[in-house]
């Protein structure tokens, strides 16, 4: 009798020892597909470091000085008025319009009403002036270096630039209060490129369910295949220890 019960022993075993098995082969399916499956940043802006000043005024159609007055918005882009005090570079007017995107996850620039800015801008396919978040544009105030390179410049001019006229009347208004946009997970790191805007992944879900699939297969099958060839298992239909005969010893 002693011997028999050392038989079923091993068998309890190796039972725990496949479930064990099996149970780890969950975890690292889980694992696995937290890593592909997991919520990432959908999109975001990256700029690299902006050229310096006589860099960027090549570059730009028209750079200037001028304070933003108003704004209006749609699901895609924000346009807003600016009264330009001074010019140094292009056809521009004593007043304009710049047009950036509305969301800084594509680059888009959030002007501050009656915040004076050196705009360097350039004209979109649409003949607008646009600016976003990769170009040297900034308050005037922190422009220090910008403004003794370009010098004085000179009074807007009439020329091609959009005119934008002031709906509110001729007298002194208050400028609109601009709500501040929600708080946005930070850009990915600065790519060699300059701006560019991140893809969401979607091959990666369909890579990890199906990796799921395999991996539960294989585990099953493994946690099966032990209990089923372990030493000492019972199973159905085959023969039980045999006992001997009461005579015998």
């Amino acid at each position: 009798m002693r011997s028999s019960s050392l038989r079923v022993r091993p068998a309890r075993s190796s039972g725990r020892r496949a479930s064990a098995g099996a149970w780890a082969w969950l975890a690292i399916t889980v694992l696995v597909l937290g890593l592909f499956v997991a919520p990432r940043v959908a999109r975001a802006c990256s700029c690299a470091a902006p050229p310096p000043t006589e860099q960027a005024l090549e570059d730009a159609d028209a750079v200037f000085e001028a304070r933003p007055y108003s704004l209006s918005a749609d699901e895609r882009w924000s346009r807003y008025g600016f009264d330009v005090d001074r010019v140094w570079k292009g056809a521009v007017g004593p007043r304009v319009e710049i047009v950036t995107s509305r969301h800084s996850a594509s680059c888009g620039r959030n002007f501050e009403v009656g915040t004076r800015y050196v705009i360097y801008a350039r004209k979109n396919n649409n003949g607008e002036w646009g600016d976003h978040m990769c170009s040297r544009t900034r308050t005037s105030r922190s422009a220090v270096e910008d403004l003794r390179i370009l010098g004085a410049g000179h009074d807007p001019i009439d020329g091609d630039a959009p005119m934008v006229p002031d709906s509110a009347g001729s007298g002194p208004t208050e400028p609109p209060r601009i709500h501040a946009p929600p708080p946005e997970p930070p850009p990915t790191p600065p790519s060699k490129r300059g701006c560019a805007v991140e893809k969401p992944h979607t091959m990666g879900g369909l890579f990890g369910l199906g990796l799921l699939g395999i991996l539960v297969a294989i585990g099953r099958r493994r946690a099966v295949g032990s209990l089923a060839t372990a030493p000492g298992r019972r199973t159905s239909g085959s023969p039980g220890p045999a006992t001997p005969p009461r005579g015998e010893p």
